[in-house]
């Protein structure tokens, strides 16, 4: 069985290709962050907005109901 000749230019380009790579995961992987701190960001907001019309629903309750 004969073994392939690996020669400096192949593993270069190997080591180019890998690093591409990496560049773009490394992207990805920061959109993915900005997106999950932007849906993060909206679940909070949501959650204080359903709270604050609780407290009103409530207190109209409350006052209509005395």
């Amino acid at each position: 069985m004969a073994e392939p000749k690996i020669t400096m230019k192949h593993l270069a380009e190997k080591l180019e290709s890998i690093h591409t790579s990496v560049e773009k995961n490394s992207n990805d992987i920061m959109k993915l962050k900005l997106e999950m701190s932007y849906g993060r960001g909206a679940v909070k907001s949501v959650a204080w907005i359903g709270g604050c019309i609780a407290v009103i629903v409530g207190l109209m309750r409350i006052f209509n109901g005395a």
